[in-house]
């Protein structure tokens, strides 16, 4: 096997191992039909495009909402700096294609640093040689980098930041970990706790006298400095368009204007219901079912499939029923402008009535069972769900058996990943403080996004992802260890 140090043929390797998962991806999906695009613009795509596009046109980035271009805070501009540049100078499917391209070349990279990240924290070839294969050939991750959307790049610059932070060897390093660090937060800015734990893992290496207080005040204004600046030209631009203290975004909900989606979103939130209108085992498409999901059965099939719990004094199924009747005239052409405004009106002000009769009701409910019950719907799925646009019994051999393997892969990630946590408590003082930081990450993600933003949809789960196989494949290294020598482990 090559050397570690071999950049190059680990790139190489990596990007075999990546086009692999990708000719996979792309004829399964069937990504190739004759459009001209190589990859999936669904979703939040038209958003991005939207103001990728306006940022290249007008260099504002905005929003065109009847006809007229608004000042955006709802997002960072974080892709645009990607997408605009291409936007500016390219048609938009060239633009998209390009972009594509770019993604997978940065995953590429990732892997590689990905395992050099296990290698320099838990030193073993093997974790290595594990970390490597085992995320090199992921397509949990990979999938997205066939997305018009954050993940991939999100993914890719915090994994190439980590790498820079956990192994800078000069206060350059820090500036560049800091950099991407900056790109990450500009696309997803709830790893804002994260940027803090890392400085605090900075100072921890001042009090262990690993740094002087000088050298530490240099590193700290190094690894900060991007984002220093890059925080003071947003927030003064927000408080110029806005007359507010913008430090990130306007809310958790993308800007979303108050209306029927967002009444109906944060109504099924309240007691624990998935939201996402794409994922058919979601409580969402009781109410409303994306057209391209159709085909799929849903989990639940009626209002009277849901815990009783859910229900109070205000309303019932029945009472559900005729607000998901109300909504349905909202989207329907049928009626006039006028009747769908009146629609929309009437179904928000039931969401919202609903949802405050649920939170005064049943308030423990509310504040601790319904963002414990989206836990388990956040972790605990197929792992495969995005392999095929066919349901599991109309696939042919070849696709149900590398669903199989993929989700075998994800419940490896998951459950021996997430393993380490009973290791490093039965061995707490031997855990070093750098592999405490590879363990915070996913349980940080896998805290937010059920428990605090009651976000389950399976795609935020991308940046657990890796640095659960880094500890999956070192549980998984030491098990090896384990029966090839048991004394080993208890020496």
């Amino acid at each position: 096997m090559a050397r570690i140090e071999n950049t190059w043929f680990w790139l190489l390797l990596a990007l075999l191992l990546k086009t692999l998962v990708i000719l996979f991806l792309i004829y399964n999906l069937h990504l190739l039909n004759g459009d001209g695009l190589i990859g999936i613009c669904s979703g939040d795509c038209p958003d991005y495009l939207h103001t990728a596009q306006n940022v290249a046109k007008y260099f504002t980035f905005g929003r065109i909402y009847e006809g007229v271009l608004s000042p955006y805070a709802g997002r960072m501009p974080g892709y645009d700096l990607v997408l605009a540049p291409l936007s500016l100078f390219f048609d938009e499917l060239t633009a998209q294609n390009l972009t594509f391209l770019l993604q997978i070349i940065l995953s590429m990279i990732s892997t590689y640093l990905l395992a050099r990240i296990a290698y320099f924290i838990f030193p073993s070839k093997k974790v290595f040689y594990f970390t490597f294969f085992v995320y090199g050939i992921n397509s949990f991750v990979t999938f997205y980098d066939l997305f018009i959307l954050t993940e991939s790049f999100f993914v890719s610059a915090f994994i190439i930041s980590f790498y820079f932070f956990i192994s800078a060897k000069n206060t350059w390093h820090y500036v560049l970990s800091g950099a991407f660090l900056t790109w990450a937060i500009l696309m997803r800015p709830y790893i804002l706790p994260i940027w803090v734990l890392l400085n605090l893992y900075l100072i921890y290496l001042f009090f262990k006298k690993i740094f002087s207080f000088p050298v530490l005040a240099k590193v700290i204004l190094s690894f900060n400095l991007v984002l220093g600046v890059t925080e003071a030209i947003w927030i003064t631009r927000n408080y110029v368009h806005f007359g507010k203290f913008i430090p990130v975004v306007t809310d958790v909900h993308a800007g979303l204007k108050e209306g029927k989606f967002l009444a109906l979103m944060e109504f099924v939130q309240s007691w624990g219901g998935d939201m996402v209108s794409w994922n058919p085992d979601s409580e969402m498409v009781l109410f409303y079912k994306m057209p391209q999901i159709n085909h799929l059965p849903n989990k639940y099939q009626s209002f009277k499939d849901l815990p009783e719990y859910v229900f109070t004094s205000a309303y019932n199924a029945d009472s559900l029923e005729k607000v998901k009747k109300i909504y349905a005239i909202t989207d329907d052409s049928t009626f006039s402008g006028s009747e769908r405004m009146e629609a929309d009106r009437q179904v928000t002000a039931l969401l919202r009535k609903y949802r405050q009769s649920f939170i005064e009701e049943k308030p423990f409910y509310f504040y601790i069972v319904a963002p414990l019950r989206l836990l388990p719907k956040f972790l605990f799925h197929s792992g495969s769900y995005y392999l095929s646009n066919l349901p599991f019994a109309e696939q042919n051999f070849f696709q149900k058996t590398v669903k199989i393997i993929y989700s075998g892969l994800y419940y490896f990630t998951l459950l021996v990943g997430l393993s380490f946590v009973f290791y490093s408590i039965a061995n707490f003082k031997q855990i070093a403080v750098n592999q405490w930081l590879i363990l915070l990450i996913p349980l940080y993600i896998i805290a937010l996004c059920p428990l605090v933003l009651r976000r389950i949809e399976y795609r935020y789960f991308i940046l657990a992802y890796p640095f659960l196989s880094i500890l999956a494949c070192y549980m998984l290294n030491l098990l090896l260890l384990y029966f090839s020598n048991p004394k080993l482990l208890k020496d």
